[in-house]
């Protein structure tokens, strides 16, 4: 028997890692421009650089990102599971019993 299928772990492993990476990507400063950029007039004032985004802001960027971070994290940790147990299922040994012999071929033995 190959070893055991470890894409469902990965997958989820791959799923939290990236939820958490979205997390930073989300909630960590933008840069370090202490300038606004120049953009046309507009109707409404200007908002000073370095102003922080309102919280009903930052809670649509989180759940709009999650919508894409983990079900594509979960893929790469999918993938990356089918590569592991490919690869280990592969170059172990193969063993017919608790003794460890040889696995037995199809044809029967000769007399």
């Amino acid at each position: 028997m190959p070893g055991r299928n470890l894409a469902k772990p990965f997958a989820i492993a791959g799923f939290i890692l990236a939820e958490i990476y979205m997390l930073f990507t989300v909630l960590g400063p933008y840069g370090r421009e202490t300038q606004p950029l120049p953009m046309p007039p507009l109707t409404q004032e200007a908002v000073p650089a370095g102003t922080p985004a309102p919280v009903s802001a930052k809670i649509t960027r989180i759940v709009v990102c999650a919508v894409f971070f983990g079900p594509f994290g979960a893929l790469v940790g999918m993938g990356v599971g089918l590569l592991v147990s490919g690869a280990l299922g592969d170059f172990r040994p193969k063993t017919n019993g608790p003794n460890g012999s040889p696995p037995e071929s199809g044809t029967p033995p000769a007399r």
